[in-house]
């Protein structure tokens, strides 16, 4: 033959035709399964999103009861100092007042 001209041989058995339908049902094959994936890759993105929207919230809530809790704890700490101010001076009032009254008891019994 010609320079640059190659020549194939093929078996006798061969059928062009047949091939060339296998070959069109494992690239239909392909072609569902590209379309599976695709479908999965929605799904799957849907959910990320849904889940990144769920933490956000949760993230909002927490960040809310963080607030809420600072905020009583501020509140409840002042009420209970003072709480704690006033029921140190009664206790130390009460023994002033007892040794008191016990040196005044002394003084009249002697």
């Amino acid at each position: 033959g010609t320079p640059g001209e190659v020549q194939l041989s093929m078996p006798n058995d061969f059928d062009i035709d047949d091939e060339v339908d296998k070959l069109h049902g494992k690239v239909s094959m392909l072609k569902q399964m590209t379309g599976a994936i695709h479908e999965e890759a929605q799904v799957r993105g849907k959910l990320i999103d849904q889940l990144e929207q769920t933490m956000e919230r949760a993230r909002g809530a927490v960040k809310d009861a963080r607030r809420r809790l600072d905020k009583a704890f501020k509140q409840g700490s002042s009420g209970h100092l003072m709480v704690l101010v006033f029921f140190c001076l009664f206790v130390f009032l009460g023994f002033y007042v007892l040794y008191k009254a016990g040196k005044f008891v002394k003084f009249f019994t002697g």
